[in-house]
């Protein structure tokens, strides 16, 4: 053997352990991310459905209730943001799964990537119930690839009497009045923060400058100066240990806390907030479309969209399922806005340069606290 392949020899042994390594994580990555095909080798292909959901949107009870009616099993795979979803289905173009439930913008991402199969909503019946503000919009104009099934609204949860003697608007979030003595909980999504800034800003969240978007991150450095802390969720502890007296966050969020309290309310400032649609589609690359038809058709029944509603906080589509809810978040018209206060809330969209946008978001993290 002569010393080139000696060399070789050596290399290979020393590496060996790497190799494997890399070879192990290639084939768990695959394995997974091609889940769903392999289940259906091991089950009557043409009785399961596969569902790829946020946790909290479609309840397993529901599930279990809809298979027990017709004999139709659903598979629950669950993932936590949209931003998942999307990269996973690039990848794959979502073999394996027949029905997922991706939010507003992201559908316009799917449409564009050819990866939703159409929808036919003559076939869903509780399709004409649906509330009609959510229907038609930017991301699917006719409806042609999605069905709205939850909805929420971004706005501020708040201790009564500890904020008594402020006017609970953005001016609180984004402009710290003199006399503030406590400190607030601020969402932490990215976009979300630049676009409820816009909306404080410029009332717009359309067609933002290079200049309008410095403006809105100088806006939320200086604002951290009052900020506790960045969540979205797990709001509890904060607000019921009194480590802060108001959050920025959703309402589904903020439905959860007036629950357990009656100190605490919700509203959507004056000059508008963001409304967040989520969303009922079928990947194109599903066998299932008659199938999933009827699974749809029958999570945006009333009682079972209501259930579903209830349990997670959202508020359902269908609006046969408003009169079921609780009189105290009916009537609040921050969590149930009138058509004036609807019309003030913007769709979360693509227009913003995201990797500008998250870049800023790091600036604005990594600065110091003043």
């Amino acid at each position: 053997m002569n010393n080139k392949e000696n060399i070789n020899k050596n290399f290979f042994l020393k590496h060996l352990n790497k190799f494997i390594i890399i070879f192990v994580y290639i084939f768990i990555f695959a394995f997974f991310l091609y889940l769903p095909n392999f289940l259906n080798l091991f089950s009557k292909r043409d009785n399961v459905i596969n569902v790829y959901t946020f946790t909290d949107m479609i309840s397993p009870e529901t599930a279990h209730d809809f298979e027990k009616q017709t004999g139709i099993k659903i598979n629950l795979k669950y993932f936590d943001t949209n931003e998942e979803l999307y990269a996973k289905f690039k990848i794959s173009r979502g073999k394996g799964y027949d029905l997922i439930t991706p939010s507003d913008s992201w559908v316009e991402l799917l449409v564009q990537q050819d990866l939703l199969a159409k929808i036919d909503t003559k076939k869903i019946s509780n399709f004409k119930y649906l509330d009609k503000r959510l229907i038609g919009k930017y991301f699917d104009k006719n409806n042609s690839y999605s069905i709205p099934y939850f909805w929420s609204t971004d706005g501020i949860v708040f201790n009564k009497e500890k904020c008594r003697n402020f006017n609970i608007n953005w001016d609180i979030i984004f402009n710290k009045p003199n006399d503030l003595k406590f400190k607030i909980c601020m969402i932490d999504s990215s976009k979300e923060a630049f676009m409820l800034a816009a909306i404080y800003l410029l009332s717009r969240t359309d067609k933002l400058t290079h200049s309008e978007l410095e403006k809105i991150k100088n806006i939320l450095t200086n604002q951290k100066e009052w900020v506790e802390i960045y969540m979205l969720s797990s709001l509890q502890y904060y607000l019921f240990s009194d480590v802060v007296p108001l959050a920025v966050t959703s309402s589904a969020f903020a439905k959860k806390v007036l629950e357990l309290s009656d100190k605490y309310d919700y509203v959507i400032p004056d000059q508008g907030s963001i409304l967040l649609i989520d969303n009922l589609v079928i990947p194109k690359e599903s066998n299932k479309i008659d199938l999933v038809h009827k699974f749809i058709d029958y999570l945006i029944s009333k009682d079972i969209i209501f259930y579903n509603s209830e349990k997670y906080g959202y508020n359902p589509s269908n609006e046969l399922a408003y009169k079921l809810a609780n009189p105290r978040f009916l009537k609040n018209n921050s969590f149930y806005p009138d058509d004036k206060t609807f019309a003030k809330l913007y769709l979360l969209d693509n227009e913003m340069d995201m990797k500008k946008i998250d870049d800023m978001w790091l600036e604005v993290q990594l600065t110091k606290k003043r």
